[in-house]
């Protein structure tokens, strides 16, 4: 087993929790169906750990790592046998480092940068095969949350509208050093097949943050903020969907129509 020269300083500004059970290191691996043709991105390999088991599938991955104090740590131990990309993920130009086909990301995210990390992969959905990430359990809750659930909101809905989402399993918090002080999940990300074509993004989304614009309040309050053609009472009472009903209780589909009725009624 690889020994380092020095003990390694966790850095609380970057969210650092390093992940040291094996068996749940091995876990994470398994569940991205790693074959040797794959390419993988790990985002913050930290120490190593989990970079240990990606190369017992025979890949060669591409590890961002914005820790200067590793970088050292890492060319030492790995020499070759990864892509150490010395920059912060969320910083470089992703287009940059896309290999010819779809990538798998395989990774312990930082809790910190989940969100734009997020919002990342959903701009750039095309290029990825497959993510199998660690965050913590609230954010993966509301990622795959269904309607009607306390969990369910525009972050469900985004991220959904791209990937299929799964919740894998739970990870404790005495499984990383230092442990944080709350739950992570493991999830499952896989881009869809059958992305529903809108022809305005912009405006479906308006219309999804609108009706979560006071979670608690009926539709028919929230979608006055909008400006429309026709008398509001004429809108409520010919939408396709019950306009008593709140944000929390539509799926997509009825997000979906909600968008096509509301569309040329809407003054923009």
């Amino acid at each position: 087993m690889y020994q380092f020269k020095a003990p390694i300083k966790h850095k609380k500004n970057l969210g650092q929790h390093f992940l040291h059970d094996d068996k749940i290191l091995s876990d994470i691996v398994n569940e991205a169906y790693i074959t040797p043709q794959d390419d993988i991105w790990e985002i913050g390999p930290g120490t190593g750990k989990l970079t240990d088991f990606l190369l017992e599938k025979q890949v060669k991955p591409s590890c961002f790592e914005v820790d200067k104090d590793l970088w050292p740590v890492l060319r030492e131990k790995y020499q070759d046998k990864i892509n150490l990309i010395e920059k912060d993920v969320l910083k470089v130009k992703w287009e940059d480092h896309f290999p010819n086909k779809q990538i798998k990301i395989v990774a312990n995210l930082p809790y910190q940068i989940t969100s734009p990390f997020l919002f990342k992969v959903i701009e750039y959905w095309k290029h990825f095969e497959l993510l199998v990430i660690m965050i913590q359990k609230e954010v993966a809750l509301r990622i795959c949350s269904k309607p009607d659930k306390k969990d369910y909101g525009i972050l469900s809905l985004k991220i959904q509208y791209y990937y299929q989402c799964e919740i894998l399993f739970d990870v404790r918090p005495e499984s990383f050093t230092p442990p944080p002080k709350v739950m992570s999940s493991v999830i499952r990300l896989t881009p869809r097949k059958d992305i529903p074509e809108i022809d305005d993004l912009k405006l479906f989304w308006r219309i999804i943050e609108t009706a979560f614009h006071t979670r608690r309040k009926m539709l028919k309050n929230n979608f006055k903020l909008f400006q429309y053609n026709i008398d509001y009472e004429t809108v409520c009472e010919n939408a396709p969907i019950d306009f008593k009903l709140r944000g929390e209780t539509l799926s997509e589909a009825d997000f979906i129509d909600l968008y096509y009725y509301l569309k040329p009624l809407i003054i923009r």
